[in-house]
């Protein structure tokens, strides 16, 4: 039998039909997961899945083999590692507290890539994504915050888990077999913050949608794993806890809470950087509006000082801005991005943004440091102060990023970033894509949902756009 833990999510997991979840997580599981495909929309040109695409093979349409955009078909765990790496690649996707971890960037394309084995509905998609959304949350409840301190990105090692428990749902496998593919997908677990900035780290988002979905084929074909894969003393808790004891208690109880619907479980971003930047970006944009509608303009401040949470010092690695994807990881950079520009979204982090020379000699009279006020927040709550050269001090605190569950985004604001993304990418897609996702959670046919992507894979020709990519 399975250890008794990983059992109670097997069994969660295999008894959840879709009328399990309440409403507001169905309808919280939809908006996320249509963010999630404009984000994957939106990447699938930027060099990290254009170079990951460029060096495996794809075919023609076939009943088994699964859909990537701007490539063709493959099989499902290829395709779940194509689009997985391109939902992460603009660091645009949504996020979970406690896991630190990008849920969607690995559970949607999974799913995806796995429903034409499972002959799938939309709703069978959005109920199994809220499954394997609990069990990411969970883990964030036994293991962080000492599992991120201590250098893992839990974007995979809690996504490959949680995807093969999505994805075995989705096939409709017994409990059993359940529970052996989490055991599997905890040997492919992995990923270390050290590749934050690089193209690395969207990488870590497809390789844990690969490993889930892989592992839910093999446990379908009838592969074993140890009874002990989490809770052995060689087993996944002990080898990924940090310096406190985890909390396996929290594995025993699926859905209480649901981890969907706490204060603080997914949230979308209004903004393509990490989720530690957004309350600083937000009181960048605050004080943009104060200061330079009346006469300031960048020349006039003389420094910034930014208050953040000991929590953001793991992600912020970086503090001066090379590269575009080192400016998404770089507080002091989106800070006086967000005061010069008065805003932040895809066209911050291009090669001529970043190297504007007003944001970087304001991004130079930036420093970053732990603010006792908001030290403990483990929200990323953030403090900027500015003094001009006159004198003149202004401060704002942001306690909770927008696109947090008590800042949910509206539809207007989540059909906004849809179109924006829609746009960078330069696709052509039907006018109404994303009121044909909404629809999703009903009966309709994954593949006809799917087959709204798959008739519209070109980019629109665009020189200079194709030139900055290759900046990148």
């Amino acid at each position: 039998m399975a250890e008794a833990v990983m059992n109670e999510f097997a069994t969660f997991a295999a008894s959840a039909d879709n009328r399990t979840f309440p409403p507001l997580a169905r309808s919280r599981a939809v908006d996320a997961i249509i963010d999630c495909i404009g984000c994957m929309l939106a990447g699938v040109d930027e060099p990290c899945a254009k170079n990951l695409r460029d060096i495996m093979s794809f075919g023609q349409r076939a009943a088994t083999l699964s859909f990537v955009p701007g490539a063709g078909y493959t099989a499902a765990p290829e395709a779940a590692l194509c689009n997985g790496t391109a939902a992460h690649a603009l660091d645009y996707d949504d996020t979970n507290h406690p896991a630190y971890a990008h849920p969607s960037a690995v559970l949607v394309p999974a799913l995806l890539a796995i429903s034409p084995l499972a002959n799938a509905s939309g709703a069978d998609i959005v109920s199994s994504y809220i499954v394997g959304f609990d069990l990411i949350g969970k883990l964030g409840r036994v293991l962080n915050t000492g599992h991120y301190a201590k250098g893992w990105h839990s974007t995979n090692t809690f996504g490959a888990v949680a995807a093969a428990l999505a994805c075995a749902r989705l096939l409709s496998l017994p409990a059993e077999k359940i529970s052996i593919a989490m055991g599997i997908a905890a040997s492919g677990a992995s990923g270390i913050r050290a590749n934050f900035g690089t193209m690395v780290k969207p990488l870590h988002a497809g390789l844990a949608a690969q490993t889930g979905v892989r592992a839910a084929l093999l446990a379908r074909a009838g592969y074993d794993a140890a009874e002990d894969a989490f809770m052995g003393k060689a087993g996944y808790l002990t080898a990924f806890r940090g310096e406190e004891e985890a909390q396996p208690v929290f594995l025993s109880m699926p859905g209480e809470p649901l981890e969907i619907l706490t204060d603080y479980g997914l949230a979308l971003k209004p903004y393509p950087s990490c989720g530690a930047t957004h309350p600083g970006i937000e009181a960048g944009i605050m004080l943009n509006r104060q200061l330079f509608p009346h006469g300031y303009a960048p020349g006039d401040i003389r420094r910034i000082r930014i208050g953040v949470a000991r929590m953001a010092l793991n992600p912020l690695i970086h503090h001066v801005t090379k590269t575009p994807l080192q400016g998404k990881f770089c507080l002091e950079y989106c800070v006086a991005a967000a005061l010069v520009d008065g805003k932040v979204d895809l066209s911050t982090f291009s090669p001529e943004k970043i190297a504007d020379q007003e944001i970087q000699a304001v991004a130079g009279n930036t420093t970053m440091v732990v603010d006792e006020r908001v030290a403990e927040s483990p929200e990323f709550s953030t403090v900027v102060l500015v003094e001009t050269n006159a004198g003149r001090v202004e401060e704002i605190l942001v306690p909770l990023a927008k696109g947090k569950p008590e800042r949910w985004m509206s539809r207007a604001e989540r059909l906004e970033k849809f179109r924006d993304c829609i746009s960078y990418a330069h696709r052509t897609v039907p006018n109404d894509l994303f009121e044909r996702f909404e629809t999703m959670d009903s009966d309709i046919p994954v593949e006809a949902l799917i087959s709204t992507l798959r008739n519209h894979p070109a980019p629109r020709p665009n020189t200079a756009h194709d030139e900055r990519r290759l900046a990148l």
